[in-house]
């Protein structure tokens, strides 16, 4: 079943969907996985039934579609199947045929022409991916120098950017180190695995910093594109800081925040349905009011959390205003929608605050921009013209607008779960026999990871349940991964430290010489470490010669 699409994690990823009642998509998935491994096939088809959409990722959809096959529901898990051949073209062939989930709709009529779809895929995918990576390069290309500079007052486009494919090729429109090409259009080079995190950043190759895309977000209109061009733009004008911000887990601040982005989601569809500009500002205001509620009352993480806001949420910014989405508005709350629905906040609020901030301030003529040598803050912009005032009576009418009841319900259920994660983690990675490791030059390795499946453990750390790590020096201990199909909240976990140092995986399973088995996750040493085994049952990864 799972296996069988390559999944590239990124600090934008975008598999989260929004369902009902903001629930959090992701718990309810998993929960269907876990009927899945248990074989409970009908209960896990029921439980897809309430976030199930074609928008979803789509090693996810292929999942759902063996969970519908299991249940006998061919139709269910022929339109899926078929929707992955025509729209997403899934092109693995033998894993397709192989599938034992799937044995049950062999039979069907419609299974012959799927494969046939799925074997035309895979022999056509190289001359696909060439063409989509071409005319998604240019297309951004064209959008950036027909704004020529005028967003930010300097040109955003830069021919130092990459495509960077799963099988380790990287595309260019321009000659760069080690390309070639056969049409003039595209450039292209392999390179060895490693020489880039598969996360959508700005990367050195060859001596040269170079924004980096991931295969799987070239076609959204431009936007990824462009946002990691502005980063490339960025980083020459401003150094910033992109922690992420550990009090907007909190209880209080996750109401705060839900509070602010239900008023921007107003703000948007009030400009999206053309309503008079004060009721628009109105919207906006609400959200200011429990932004400056929550930012009043945690002080000290305000400058990291402008820090983070100005680099991504500025990025997404321009990333949407310069795009060729034809609706940025309701982009915008689809985006509000997804970092809404995810199960941390710490990191991905940026993506959906600074959208949509930007895109309200300039459809009501708020001057704001001012360059890319300073750190904003929409809060004190607005209140250069107005005061937003927090009086205990506009603090409640403003939550009666905004649906606080609803969101606090929520909320309180949230912490029920969170609490019973952070038992399991705390049992998992602090009191069970753990394996430790530190990254003796942390400034040079790379960790990929899922934004949205984070857990902090209070004074201790944070747990990652989908993570990859990279060396890139040669001095740490080496590589290491979660298994994807195993890589959700409640299952994996692997913890940094709050040193930004120290990993504490669950006790191995296996050690082969170089390479150790966990559970949920594989390690590769580098030549020179040892895994030695503690008096109290606990591993370490240590320098030195085994033997």
């Amino acid at each position: 079943m799972k296996p069988h699409l390559p999944i590239l994690l990124s600090l934008l990823l975008t598999g989260v969907q929004h369902a009902f009642s903001q629930s959090d998509t992701q718990a309810v998935y998993s929960h269907a996985m876990k009927l899945y491994d248990a074989k409970n096939y009908h209960a896990a088809a029921q439980e897809i039934d309430k976030v199930f959409s074609l928008s979803m990722d789509p090693q996810r959809l292929y999942n759902i579609a063996c969970i519908y096959a299991l249940d006998h529901h061919k139709e269910r898990a022929f339109d899926i199947l078929y929707h992955l051949a025509n729209k997403c073209f899934y092109d693995n062939d033998s894993h397709l045929s192989s599938d034992s989930d799937l044995s049950e709709i062999h039979a069907d009529a419609r299974w012959a022409p799927l494969t046939e779809i799925v074997k035309k895929n895979k022999a056509t995918a190289p001359e696909r991916r060439r063409a989509t990576y071409a005319t998604e390069l240019t297309n951004a290309q064209q959008l950036l120098k027909a704004d020529g500079g005028k967003l930010w007052g300097q040109q955003v486009w830069d021919d130092h950017i990459l495509i960077l494919d799963y099988d380790n090729t990287i595309y260019s429109t321009t000659a760069f180190p080690g390309s070639k090409t056969t049409d003039g259009r595209l450039f292209s080079a392999a390179v060895p695995a490693g020489t880039f995190v598969f996360v959508n950043t700005v990367q050195s190759y060859m001596g040269q910093d170079y924004a980096i895309v991931l295969s799987n977000y070239v076609s959204d209109h431009s936007i990824t594109i462009i946002h990691e061009l502005f980063h490339l733009l960025q980083q020459k004008n401003i150094k910033l800081k992109g922690d992420a911000i550990k009090y907007l887990d909190n209880y209080d601040t996750r109401q705060w925040l839900r509070l602010e982005y239900a008023a921007l989601r107003r703000a948007l569809t009030g400009i999206k349905n053309k309503a008079a500009n004060k009721d628009i500002r109105s919207c906006l205001e609400d959200a200011l009011l429990f932004r400056k509620l929550r930012q009043n009352a945690y002080k000290n993480f305000l400058q990291n959390e402008l820090e983070i806001e100005t680099l991504e949420g500025l990025a997404n910014y321009t990333g949407f205003a310069l795009s060729s989405e034809s609706n940025k508005y309701q982009a915008a709350i689809s985006e509000i929608d997804q970092r809404e629905a995810a199960q941390t906040y710490t990191r991905p609020f940026p993506y959906a605050t600074g959208v949509a901030y930007g895109l309200i301030y300039d459809y009501l003529g708020i001057p704001w921009k001012a360059g890319l040598k300073k750190v904003y803050n929409f809060l004190s912009i607005y209140e250069a013209q107005k005061k937003i005032t927090t009086g205990e009576s506009v603090v409640e009418m403003a939550r009666l607008r905004n649906n606080f009841t609803q969101i606090h319900n929520e909320e309180v259920e949230r912490r029920k779960r969170n609490d019973s994660l952070q038992a399991y983690y705390t049992n998992l990675l602090q009191r069970k026999p753990t394996l430790k490791a530190v990254m003796t030059d942390n400034d040079n390795y790379g960790l990929t990871y899922n934004m949205n499946g984070t857990i902090e453990l209070p004074g201790i750390g944070t747990v990652y349940s989908s993570i990859s790590g990279r060396d890139k020096s040669g001095k740490n201990f080496g590589k290491f991964k979660t298994l994807n199909e195993k890589a959700y909240l409640g299952n994996a976990g692997i913890l940094i430290l709050s040193d930004f140092k120290t990993v504490i995986f669950p006790a191995p399973v296996k050690i082969e010489g170089q390479h150790i088995t966990g559970d949920v996750y594989e390690i590769e040493l580098n030549d020179g470490w040892i895994v030695e085994k503690l008096a109290n049952g606990d591993f370490l990864i240590k320098s030195g010669k085994a033997g």
